[in-house]
């Protein structure tokens, strides 16, 4: 996650109730933490900041930082310890795996813990892992010092890493000591805790296995060629000639072949439930969302990035020549399902898997059910060009995305660090040569202008972009220049019948199907989704005047800014007149 250099997109000082709704949420997430421990892990009297940090691989990370030191870090709304809280509060807040002391440099290369690597007392049996469900938060330390060294997520269950054999991976590694969030604090070194309590004697000295560790990369080439190992033959049940000729299928599937395979059924595990009966044409991206994921079972997480095909128009296409769906372009660049053959052989011959099937009935109840929209989080912005660049060099570079207030935050360093505020009257700045080429006009001479007319020429000057960040997306929507609307507009159709048509809802990521149907709910009439060749991408037709109904929909149940709305004044115009 940090193991390559990060952006810090801002870094602000946070104030006593932001201080307090953190302590609360590590209440939360670790219940055993008591009131010391939190006086601990956060004085009250160090400073505090919160840092939004744009990783290598392009996701949206928050980190909150007491007294120089990163503690937590957030990703998807999740909460983790960093090692230096976790050296304040040893052996308290997460479960704790051990490895050898010479696989812990490996970490901050990128590579994650694999089984072999994890030591453990084989004579424990089952419980030989602990008792952890997958996807849980764990600590890393060594053999010779229990003090963290990296912090994770368990890849299986513990149950699962026992049956596994000592083979795959056991933790995906999220932060460990040398990697770039651990050099935004002090860069000090674990403290010396005493070897773990859990050490085995026996393997005290042993030399770590050459599979400790491995990267995505070395898992997916290893998996390809790497023969399975024969497990345990005193475990029960595993020595079963069915049950090794099954883990041996699985063993030698990459990770790109198992994501292919779930793909596949999920997309007709669709086909056979949510999808039995949709209305066509239908956008990819709504089908792939409201229907393909939502088939996924609960144990398992689908990615397509993750597959073969990389895409989901690539893994459509295949689908395509094979004749399954017909895929059309009704605008340029926006794809939609068109058809679906449901005789066809793949869709007739496919089962759902008998393990899936009692998450298949509450799926069915949902069908038709009007999903909740959650609307983006839409922030105005302004970018350094080129023309304000040496203005905002070299804490900004060109490209930079500033909101209002870090220009303004800005702005007064700039000018009471060149000492430019006039002394006589302080609400008059006095233009050095850098903001006199930035702010005036051609041939305008002006020697000092008002703070607020200063920071209105300056973002008059900056180019304007929007921030739309969507709820469980990290990574936000940046989109230049001013933010399309959504577009409310009416018109008269075959015997002067009016007809009320909305656009630019795609922009916004607003269900089309859905909100016809709402339309056609709400106001009794019959709706279509059609393509415009004056508009870029496609057009709601409700029937009848409906702007009312339309603009009121759009604000009170999506959550739409009526700024982002036009054409919805339209009505009380015609109203007044």
């Amino acid at each position: 996650m940090f193991n390559k250099p990060f952006r810090v997109k801002s870094n602000t000082p946070i104030k006593g109730s932001e201080r307090k709704k953190l302590k609360a949420e590590l209440q939360k997430c670790y219940p055993t933490i008591t009131e010391e421990d939190l006086v601990l892990a956060i004085p009250n009297k160090e400073e505090m900041s919160v840092m939004k940090i744009e990783t290598h691989g392009g996701e949206i990370v928050t980190a909150h930082v007491v007294g120089k030191k990163p503690i937590v870090f957030h990703i998807r709304d999740k909460l983790y310890p960093t090692v230096y809280l976790l050296w304040v509060l040893p052996n308290k807040l997460v479960h704790y795996f051990t490895t050898w002391n010479e696989v812990v440099p490996k970490f901050s290369n990128g590579a994650d813990l694999m089984l072999p690597g994890i030591i453990v007392k084989e004579e424990i049996g089952l419980r030989a892992y602990g008792r952890l469900n997958k996807g849980v938060t764990v600590a890393i330390n060594s053999n010779t010092n229990s003090a963290a060294v990296a912090v994770g997520i368990t890849a299986l269950s513990s149950e699962d890493m026992y049956m596994a054999g000592r083979r795959g991976k056991g933790v995906e590694i999220l932060h460990c000591i040398g990697d770039f969030l651990w050099q935004v604090g002090t860069k000090e070194s674990p403290p010396e805790l005493g070897p773990p309590g859990c050490q085995p004697e026996a393997d005290s000295k042993d030399i770590p296995p050459q599979n400790a560790t491995a990267s995505s990369e070395e898992q997916a080439e290893s998996s390809e060629t790497k023969q399975p190992e024969i497990l345990d033959t005193n475990r029960e049940s595993v020595s079963e000639p069915t049950k090794l000729s099954t883990e041996a299928e699985a063993e030698q599937k990459n990770p790109q072949e198992t994501m292919d395979d779930l793909l596949n059924y999920c997309f007709f595990k669709a086909l056979k439930t949510t999808a039995k009966k949709i209305e066509l044409p239908v956008l990819t991206s709504n089908f792939y969302r409201l229907h393909i994921v939502p088939s996924c079972p609960s144990e398992k997480t689908l990615d397509v990035k993750k597959s073969s095909y990389k895409k989901l128009s690539k893994f459509l296409d295949v689908l395509k020549k094979e004749g399954v769906i017909e895929v059309k372009e009704f605008t340029k660049g926006v794809e939609s399902i068109s058809a679906i053959r449901y005789d066809h052989e793949r869709v007739r011959s496919f089962r759902v898997d008998i393990n899936d099937k009692q998450e298949q009935q509450p799926v069915l109840e949902k069908v038709g059910e009007m999903e909740k929209y959650l609307p983006p989080v839409i922030t105005r912005m302004y970018a350094v060009n080129a023309v304000c660049l040496p203005l905002f060099t070299p804490t900004y570079r060109k490209g930079t995305n500033l909101t209002t207030q870090q220009i303004r935050q800005y702005l007064t360093e700039y000018v009471r660090a060149n000492q430019l505020q006039n002394a006589t009257n302080p609400s008059q700045v006095t233009l050095d040569p850098i903001l006199s080429d930035v702010v005036l006009k051609k041939g305008e001479v002006v020697p000092s202008l008002s703070w607020e007319e200063l920071m209105n020429r300056i973002q008059t000057k900056l180019s304007t972009v929007y921030e739309m960040i969507f709820p469980n997306q990290t990574a936000p929507v940046i989109v230049k220049g001013e933010l399309e609307p959504v577009e409310i507009t009416t018109a008269s159709r075959a015997g002067n019948k009016k007809v009320t048509l909305i656009s630019g809802l795609e922009t916004y990521r607003i269900d089309l199907d859905e909100f016809a149907r709402r339309c056609q709910l709400g106001v009794a009439a019959s709706t279509t989704i059609t393509s415009s060749p004056a508009k870029k991408g496609q057009v709601v037709l409700v029937q009848g005047n409906q702007i009312g109904f339309v603009g009121n929909l759009l604000i009170d149940e999506y959550g739409i800014p009526k700024q982002f709305i036009q054409g919805f004044d339209l009505k009380k115009a015609k109203s007044k007149k």
